[in-house]
């Protein structure tokens, strides 16, 4: 992994993820029903909650490392876990889903400002944020 940047996951968080939704909602029928496939995801809603899951996951760790908590370490099984955020957002509802989204979204934006000088480079915290805005993002890039 490259050494990042606030500015970088700045700019991921206030043009990448917050014109998703738009720019899904903007693809037509056929281009949002192949994108999904792609994806391997039934409905955008159990994509949206894939990226959620992680972003609590992200925003959780790295708020105890700044706190100097600890936290037990985890091993992912990336499908257990990824099936456990669909079941989980399953019920709700899209303009719940949405604004969970746009919440998380910003609370990230707001750890990323306030992020002790440093942070980014610690691996852990790094990495995390790696993963969870600037990865997803490209591996979930639409079309």
């Amino acid at each position: 992994m490259a050494n990042i940047t606030s500015q970088q996951l700045f700019d991921a968080l206030q043009t990448g993820w917050c014109e998703y939704v738009g720019k899904f909602n903007g693809l037509s029928p056929a281009e949002q029903s192949a994108f999904l496939q792609r994806e391997g995801y039934a409905r955008f809603h159990d994509l949206l909650a894939h990226i959620l899951a992680w972003w609590e996951e992200a925003l959780e760790v790295i708020t105890a490392m700044l706190e100097f908590r600890d936290l037990p370490s985890r091993e992912y099984d990336i499908d257990a876990f990824n099936a456990e955020a669909l079941a989980e957002y399953h019920d709700w509802t899209e303009s719940n889903l949405l604004a969970h989204y746009e919440n998380l979204r910003e609370a990230l934006l707001d750890l990323v400002a306030e992020l002790p000088d440093g942070a980014l480079e610690n691996k852990r915290i790094a990495g995390w944020l790696h993963a969870c805005v600037l990865e997803h993002l490209n591996d979930h890039q639409l079309p």
